[in-house]
């Protein structure tokens, strides 16, 4: 128990860290006890934050990704010394890389011992440092008292301008020491929001009047700041066509006359679009070299980039006019001066681009398979999360998957791991109880971390898994008949049976054929309060 003495109160070091996430409105929580975080377990019996029991800590890290993805909220994962942190550091640097706010709460050896490898359990000889190298605010509390001013800190950092994780050490000492900590001052962290500077928003509205046509370009931190109302009403200003990056997808309705979607692709009739644009307003996106052909997208050379983090604003192609602001705010600003100044460009009718959008739908990757796609999008609402892992009927879905709200199309986007589908739709799931949430995984990638099924039978939520089995790591396989005459090596998988596997845990499974078996599977799989796992054999030419 909590012995209070004013505003201040009497805890061991487990305690000050949960009492503090329930001051600062963590109501969730993600982990798998060591004897290292017992601690932190044991403060937890008395707290009204949930823990979510996964079966990996590579499930603990994704899983509390999908839930900040899905919620914009901070996921937060606990893990033990040494192996724990190691595992758990995939979905960390997944989670820098996609700009998601997880927190890592770790346990280390006491101080005294660190870094000497003398044989104490999960030794590790810089802990802090494996985590530092993934992100700028890896910390460790060396004493009690300091602990609610480091997780505050973090929590700010998380939620300050461009989300990122960040990792808190706790070694054992300081878990187990008796300290009083002020609590009395700590609230939950709101995101702070940075306006553009009035001088930014005239100097960019001048120039783009000089513009005939624009296009607009959204990433990530557009779906992160929630700019979607202000993007659509851009766009029918300037008559301007929203392309989106993956990480972009929902940043306006996939639906909306002005948008195009994530279809670029070298020679086709969206970068033709893009050749004959005179300007280009870029929301909240690294221009990343994956997503641009290594900067091959013909990017028109007047660039007004918009991004929360000023370095990032510099990166790759180089901004005409940069505004460090947030991307809603931004957007909302400079609609009201070309509303003002009646400043319009002549840009691209509705039905222009809507032929494009249609044309480059013809012609994209992965168009034999689209059909599926389009089965997934027709079972689900219009606010339906799809999770979505590194995997072949990932990248069609990239392509052809109309996304129509924020927030509920989650890719891995940025380090690409594989495993990631799985734990993070439990997460996301855990969010957003009352959305329908689908994992839509691969045969090679789902083995990561299939154990998580154990995870999602235990919660009892209703989450099918779409898992595509062409008996193979695909995407490998076909780097290696372009590039290596095919020559096959270490790409073929032999599989379990996954309907087995299914019947293992006590929850139901199916195998289809067809994009309406797969619909009307996916359809019953959605009312079902207990995880299905729906196979699709399909292949994919090598």
């Amino acid at each position: 128990m909590l012995r209070e003495q004013g505003e201040r109160v009497r805890v061991r070091g487990g305690q000050a860290i949960i009492h503090t996430l329930e001051r600062l409105g963590v109501n969730v929580v993600f982990g798998i006890p060591g004897v290292h975080t017992l601690e932190i377990y044991d403060a937890l019996y008395d707290s009204p934050i949930r823990h979510v029991l996964a079966r990996h800590e590579q499930g603990v890290g994704f899983m509390a990704d999908g839930y900040a993805r899905a919620s914009g909220r901070p996921g937060v994962a606990i893990v033990i010394t040494g192996p724990g942190v190691t595992n758990v550091a995939t979905p960390f640097a997944e989670a820098y890389a996609d700009s998601s706010p997880v927190l890592v709460i770790a346990s280390n050896v006491e101080q005294a011992w660190q870094g000497q490898m003398l044989g104490h359990l999960h030794d590790l000889r810089d802990q802090l440092g494996l985590m530092r190298s993934i992100t700028p605010w890896a910390k460790r509390a060396h004493t009690v008292q300091e602990i609610p001013c480091l997780l505050h800190e973090a929590l700010a950092f998380m939620l300050g301008g461009r989300s990122r994780p960040a990792y808190l050490e706790v070694p054992l000492d300081v878990l187990s020491a008796e300290a009083d900590i002020d609590v009395a001052s700590l609230t939950p962290i709101t995101r702070p929001v940075m306006a553009p500077s009035p001088e930014a928003i005239a100097v960019a509205a001048k120039t783009i009047a000089t513009a005939r046509r624009v296009v607009i370009y959204a990433g990530g931190g557009a779906v992160a700041s929630q700019a979607g109302a202000e993007l659509a009403a851009l766009a029918e200003w300037l008559h301007a066509p929203v392309l989106t990056s993956t990480q972009g997808k929902g940043s306006i309705p996939d639906d909306h006359p002005y948008s195009v979607g994530n279809l670029w692709e070298p020679g086709n009739p969206v970068e033709n679009l893009l050749r004959e644009a005179d300007l280009v307003l870029i929301f909240g996106s690294k221009l990343g070299a994956m997503e641009t052909n290594y900067q091959q997208m013909p990017l028109p050379p007047i660039r007004i980039r918009v991004d929360a983090d000023r370095q990032e604003i510099l990166r790759n192609y180089s901004p005409t006019i940069p505004i460090v602001a947030d991307c809603r705010l931004t957007a909302r600003a400079l609609l009201e001066a070309l509303r003002h100044e009646r400043l319009q460009c002549a840009g691209w009718s509705p039905d222009e681009v809507a032929a494009v959008r249609q044309k480059a739908l013809a012609r994209a990757w992965g168009h034999e398979q689209a059909a599926y796609i389009r089965a997934i999008r027709s079972a689900l609402p219009r606010d339906g999360i799809l999770v979505v892992d590194m995997t072949m009927m990932g990248y069609v879905a990239n392509r052809f998957y109309p996304v129509y709200t924020p927030r509920s199309y989650l890719f891995p986007t940025g380090y690409g791991t594989l495993g990631f589908a799985l734990p993070a739709a439990i997460g996301a799931k855990i969010a957003r109880p009352d959305v329908p949430v689908v994992a839509l995984v691969g045969d090679g990638g789902f083995q990561y971390t299939m154990e998580e099924l154990g995870a999602a039978v235990q919660l009892g939520i209703g989450l099918p898994i779409i898992l595509c089995n062409d008996s193979a790591y695909t995407a490998v396989k076909d780097e290696q008949a372009r590039r290596f005459d095919r020559r096959f090596i270490a790409v073929d998988l032999v599989n379990p049976d996954f309907q087995r596997l299914a019947a293992a845990y006590g929850i139901p499974s199916m195998c289809v054929a067809s994009p309406e078996q797969l619909q009307d599977a996916l359809s019953v799989a959605l009312e079902r309060s207990v995880p299905t796992v729906i196979e699709l054999p399909v292949s994919f030419p090598v």
